[in-house]
């Protein structure tokens, strides 16, 4: 009986052990990237119904989006600030030297002006909005000395729509098909970053993508 229990003890202070060593060979990363510039004066010299277009790209620079509207047409600025942080956990205790155990949460402050305009170029509306996302959390094995992202943001970095105008003609027929209602034919609507292609206008597209995989 007490050898079982010095036994069990020897056990859960070797399990200690380890879990200390871990530790002290544990590190922390951060990882961060950037897409656009930061709007820090949103409203400032926008007066609806007098700004036009050309004032708004001597403001702001060129958008990240735009799309022609019956009536007019529409733009959207997008700042996306997005970190990882990591805790990575060396694994030679395992005979592992050089690699470690990375948990990774991620997260992004991001901001977005959406301007509409009418046939003539002058503002008629405007939305300003920001707000603290979280992106998720993941878990990776990498090398010792590298740091790479574990969790999954690729939805955030795509490139503009506008790069992909000139494709349409040669989608998959699924895709030409759902032309008239897509939103990245610059003619009908906007929409921001990381908007799931699941639901909605690109129903279609997502079951194309289905298949493929």
């Amino acid at each position: 009986m007490g050898s079982a229990t010095n036994r069990r003890q020897a056990h859960a202070s070797l399990a200690a052990l380890l879990v200390l060593a871990s530790l002290a060979s544990a590190g922390c990363t951060t990882i961060g990237r950037r897409v656009g510039v930061p709007i820090s004066a949103p409203t400032a010299g926008l007066e609806e119904g007098v700004t036009r277009v050309s004032d708004v790209v001597d403001l702001f620079g060129p958008p990240a989006r735009m799309s022609a509207l019956p009536d007019g047409l529409a733009m959207l600025y997008e700042y996306i600030d997005a970190t990882e942080k990591q805790f990575g956990i060396n694994l030679e205790l395992i005979g592992l030297d050089w690699f470690k155990l990375a948990f990774g949460r991620g997260a992004a402050d991001r901001q977005a002006l959406l301007l509409v305009f009418d046939q003539d170029g002058t503002l008629q509306a405007r939305e300003y909005k920001a707000w603290h996302e979280n992106i998720g959390r993941g878990l990776g094995f990498q090398i010792f000395f590298a740091a790479m992202p574990t969790v999954d943001s690729k939805h955030l970095w795509e490139a503009p729509e506008q790069f992909g105008w000139g494709r349409q003609a040669l989608a998959p027929l699924t895709v030409a098909l759902n032309a008239g209602s897509s939103v990245t034919s610059g003619t009908h609507g906007i929409e921001m970053r990381g908007t799931p292609d699941s639901v909605g206008q690109r129903t279609l597209e997502a079951q194309k993508k289905r298949r493929r995989r």
